[in-house]
């Protein structure tokens, strides 16, 4: 929480509110201002089971593309590359967390040094591979630290207030809660942030006690207004 308020502060002090609604943290623009960062946005797999790479030092980088052809791209060091399949529309929160992941290790990196010089003598960047692989320390890092830079806690906390929910949810639910649900959804569009990223955000700051995001239907003990909730 400490490394991402420092880092989100700098980004404030660049882009500041100028409306009444807080502005979302839109990591491209966190990494090219704040951290002197290149963003690229590149075909890193054929199969999309790597989302984003970190580039620690000046290297090259084959890809193969649809065709069958290899491209040969020249990195500096200071790298964000991006899998070219993120750029839907529809991919944007996934597209966000994964830049902002690729942030967290560049700023772990830098802050410190001699915790990642093992890591760095045998490699040149760290590949971002689909959720659904097998995750070591260093990604659980970079994960906990891109959710903290991407939801800050003044940030969440606003929305929450502005977007009508208040200052706490106890129940997420389409089916028992729908109009708390649909201005939660309208936070995550306008944060930038899948849904799922957004509830255990929450439930992490102490804002949410239960989502049913996964088992919308689950059988709950819960109550709305005088009616018992049975979804």
């Amino acid at each position: 929480e400490r490394i991402a308020g420092t880092v989100v502060n700098s980004y404030y002090a660049l882009f500041p509110q100028a409306g009444p609604l807080p502005p979302p943290v839109e990591p491209e623009k966190l990494a090219k201002a704040v951290l002197g960062l290149k963003v690229s946005y590149l075909p890193l797999s054929a199969d999309g089971s790597i989302l984003g790479m970190a580039c620690f030092r000046e290297t090259e980088l084959q890809m193969s593309l649809g065709d069958g052809t290899v491209q040969q791209i020249h990195l500096t060091g200071r790298d964000i590359v991006i899998d070219d399949c993120l750029l839907e529309e529809a991919q944007k929160g996934r597209r966000n967390f994964t830049t902002a992941h690729e942030i967290a290790h560049h700023s772990l990196v830098r802050l410190y040094p001699e915790e990642y010089r093992s890591l760095l003598n045998y490699r040149t960047h760290i590949l971002y591979r689909h959720r659904a692989q097998a995750r070591d320390w260093e990604e659980w890092q970079a994960d906990t630290l891109a959710a903290a830079i991407l939801m800050p806690p003044s940030l969440l906390r606003q929305c929450m207030a502005l977007f009508g929910i208040g200052s706490k949810l106890d129940l997420l639910s389409a089916v028992c809660r729908p109009r708390e649900y649909e201005r939660f959804c309208d936070i995550a569009a306008y944060m930038g942030v899948s849904r799922q990223a957004l509830a255990i955000r929450m439930r992490q700051l102490g804002l949410l006690d239960r989502d049913c995001l996964k088992n919308p239907c689950e059988p709950l003990n819960v109550w709305r207004d005088e009616d018992e909730c049975d979804c």
